[in-house]
């Protein structure tokens, strides 16, 4: 009887795997994006990836808080350059952590972002210029500065 019970279990495992790995790649969730709050992190018309309202957001609203790392412009190089905020002072730069560094930029932007020192250190704070659907890009201005350095 141990005999069958030592073959017979390693067979039931070996054949549940057999068939797992099948099912889960078939019936698997294919969904590219990435949601956190009230942000989900999709393929942009505009450029590359995005920043999308989960759900509809009020003007004033919070939509992240992203803590903050300030580090000197010479910290800062490469494709890295296009993704920070002006920190402090004329050399710092913040880098953002959550989706802080994803938003595209807008002339006409629907999002607002100031910093903010905590007892934790430095956050980006970003907010609501005005009402925004589900499912809506949102975007912020990058400033002149930005543009005149590309």
């Amino acid at each position: 009887m141990e005999t069958q019970l030592f073959i017979v279990i390693p067979v039931m495992f070996f054949c549940g795997l057999i068939a797992g790995i099948p099912a889960g790649m078939f019936f698997g969730r294919k969904n590219t994006d990435v949601m956190n709050g009230l942000v989900k992190i999709g393929a942009s018309r505009v450029s590359g990836r995005g920043a999308f309202a989960i759900r509809n957001i009020s003007e004033g609203t919070i939509i992240e808080r992203c803590p903050a790392i300030e580090v000197t412009d010479k910290d800062i190089g490469g494709e890295l350059l296009n993704y920070v905020f002006y920190g402090k002072y004329e050399s710092s730069r913040l880098v953002a952590m959550g989706y802080g560094m994803l938003f595209n930029h807008s002339p006409e932007p629907n999002v607002g972002y100031y910093r903010e020192e905590t007892k934790l250190g430095t956050e980006l704070v970003l907010y609501a210029l005005c009402d925004i659907k589900g499912g809506e890009e949102m975007f912020y201005n990058y400033g002149e500065d930005w543009w005149k350095t590309r």
